[in-house]
Formats: C-alpha cells, structure tokens, sequence
C-alpha cells in the first residue's frame, strides 16, 4: 500500500489523481483520525454497497468519535467496547462515509479495521500527515486512514498548477474538493485539445 496525502482539493488529469492540495499543515495534524470508506461496486445509479465494519484501538484510547456523512438514518456508529472499539452499517453508492477519531494520544498504538470488502491494520505511530488506503476493489472502493487537524481548518486555498500535456488525445482537467464534512464538489473539466 502506497501511502498518499490526504484529500483537500485534487486536481485531476482525466481519471489519474495528478496532484492535491490541503488547506492545513503537517505541523496542525494531532489527535484527530478519519477512517473513510467509498466507492461502488458497478455503475449503476442502484449501485449500493453495504459496508459493515469493526474496528479496534489497542495502544491507545478513543476520547471521542463522530460519523461522517452518514446519510441513511438506520445506519448508526456503535461503541462496542468503552475507548477501544466500534462497529458501524453503512451504504454507499460512489460516494463516501466514515468516523473521525479523537485519540487520548496522538502518535500511539495500532487501528484494527475489519470490514466485508476490505480489513487492515493501521501503526498509528508511522500515521504521520501521509494517508494509508486498502483497495477494496470495483469503482474506486476503498477504506482510507488519515490525520486532520482537531479542530476546524481553513476554508481557503490558493493553488497553482501546472499541467504537462503531450498530445496526441484530449485531456480532461478538473478538481475535486472535499469538505470536512465529507461532501464533495467537482469543476466541469476543463479540455486540452491535442
């Protein structure tokens, strides 16, 4: 698994992730932990996939935990040991859902993440500002690990970007932002023409 930078705004090259920006530093990332999950398993717009999860905290303790963008009333984060464990019923349908984490410390122990698609562990000291993403699979399925800042974080950013375009087919520019809250909005592309 490669680790990546989490997500802030992506600038995409047609469907390659060519480069992302965050509107926080590395020097802000503490106790805050989000565990995503997203994708789909075709597409479709009944493209729905369930996932259902566990996860565990050993090394460390859970202060506190939030769900992200979780849609459906019905689907719910439970706590099933005191500061250690939860499990969570959640669907998506090529968007994404999660939980933020607030740990007692910020560089210690391992998560243990469990799912039907996909499981890994996760050494909490190595963490640092990178992302650790499991590949699940079908259309860009996958369960990430990332630090945030614990509190709010910017709501601006300025970016350049330059692209390298050889020719020879269109190319598609776009960007994609994600909120804190999980939502997401995209630019039309913008098109080099070969």
């Amino acid at each position: 698994m490669e680790p990546r930078r989490s997500s802030g705004v992506d600038i995409l090259h047609g469907t390659k992730l060519a480069q992302t920006f965050r509107p926080y530093r590395a020097s802000d990332l503490g106790r805050r932990v989000r565990l995503l999950w997203q994708g789909a398993e075709y597409r479709a717009a009944a493209a729905r996939r369930l996932w259902e999860g566990k996860l565990t905290v050993t090394g460390n303790r859970i202060a506190r935990f939030a769900p992200v963008n979780f849609l459906n009333p019905e689907r719910i984060v439970r706590e099933t040991a005191a500061g250690t464990a939860l499990s969570w019923s959640s669907v998506t349908t090529g968007n994404l859902a999660g939980i933020d984490l607030w740990l007692d410390e910020a560089h210690a122990g391992t998560l243990g993440i469990a799912t039907n698609i996909v499981s890994g562990t996760v050494d909490l000291a190595v963490l640092a500002d990178n992302t650790v993403t499991f590949d699940g699979g079908g259309l860009g399925r996958q369960l990430s690990v990332y630090r945030l800042p614990e509190a709010g974080f910017s709501h601006h950013l300025t970016l350049d970007h330059a692209v390298t375009f050889a020719g020879g087919s269109d190319l598609p520019v776009c960007l994609r932002v994600t909120q804190a809250d999980g939502h997401q909005a995209w630019s039309s592309p913008i098109y080099l023409i070969a």
